[in-house]
């Protein structure tokens, strides 16, 4: 039986992870179709943008080398054959070339994805400390001075639009106080208000929807059991009640790591870093189409990636599976 029980666990292992990849492999065509439609429909000749950025400062582009330059990026061939004359050099490894710079389009990301991922992470650890604080404190003294202030607390980090909260930290800390640098992305101490900034946000989400999971938690059917089988209290609440609502939350944050990408690119504009979004809108400006493509395609490759995470950690947070004493 325990062989047999093996071998079924393992099968249903290998089908899981073929169905999410299969899902992968389907979304990132989706998006790569989607993505292609969005440039091919845009308004303005692709040549001429391409002839302006590439001999930027030359004057007008004569005809002759628009011509050229649609007959070297197949712009003058069907929708499909362009599609695949874009599609099969990413295959390759090839990102394409910068329309502005010349430069390979992954050298540019490379070191803004660095400092997007920095950012990123600095916010997403201050966030969801200060809301597992907030949210545990809350529940563990509800109807109390601290539960108003920490859901006080939430609700005005909620209503504070991110653009807004970047000016009030930089005319405090920057230009009143003189404490932190208001931009740029030297230093350690640079990151500090724009990451305050944006886990401000994650705080805000995060703390409301932990607070209201484990609330949950508390009423579930399953503790008495464990109540009559003399675990103790603070058990239940570390154990069982923090791990049965850290499930719906990691994934409430798994789709929420699409809005703070977004936020990033507000955040990183206001406080002049470098990074995914501002690189993002410097090429929509310039039209620099094939940095614009792949870091889109890029984006939402991650965001199915951090999604197929979030549902392996909804597994391991499981609590009945963890507890055999819930099954006896």
């Amino acid at each position: 039986m325990s062989v047999n029980a093996s071998m079924c666990n393992a099968t249903m292992i290998v089908k899981n992870i073929a169905q999410r990849l299969f899902a992968l492999v389907a979304v990132i065509f989706g998006v790569s179709l989607l993505t292609f439609i969005l440039y091919y429909f845009a308004p303005g000749d692709k040549a001429l943008a391409i002839g302006q950025a590439r001999y930027e400062g030359e004057g007008s582009v004569q005809r002759e080398v628009i011509e050229m330059i649609r007959q070297e990026y197949g712009l003058d061939q069907p929708f499909f054959t362009q599609f695949i004359h874009w599609l099969k050099p990413l295959f390759q490894g090839d990102m394409g070339t910068s329309l502005v710079s010349q430069e390979k389009v992954w050298e540019i990301v490379r070191p803004n994805l660095y400092e997007t991922l920095i950012l990123s992470l600095t916010a997403l650890t201050l966030g969801l400390t200060l809301a597992f604080a907030l949210s545990v404190v809350s529940v563990r003294q509800s109807g109390s001075i601290a539960d108003r202030v920490a859901v006080a607390f939430a609700s005005i980090g909620a209503a504070i639009p991110s653009y807004w909260l970047g000016l009030l930290l930089i005319l405090l800390f920057a230009v009143q106080l003189q404490w932190l640098p208001a931009y740029g992305s030297a230093s350690f101490a640079h990151i500090i208000l724009p990451a305050t900034c944006l886990g401000m946000w994650v705080m805000a989400s995060q703390t409301r929807l932990l607070r209201s999971f484990l609330l949950e938690a508390q009423s579930a059917v399953y503790l008495e059991a464990l109540r009559l089988r003399g675990v103790t209290e603070r058990e239940i609440f570390w154990r069982h009640n923090l791990r049965h609502a850290l499930a719906p939350a990691v994934t409430m944050l798994g789709i929420e790591m699409g809005a703070l990408l977004e936020g990033a690119v507000i955040v990183e504009v206001i406080f002049s870093r470098d990074g995914i979004g501002s690189l993002f809108v410097s090429s929509v400006m310039s039209r620099d189409y094939p940095l614009v493509m792949f870091l889109v395609l890029f984006s939402a490759l991650s965001y199915v990636l951090i999604n197929t995470l979030v549902e392996l950690l909804q597994e391991w947070l499981n609590p009945i599976k963890h507890d055999k004493r819930v099954l006896l």
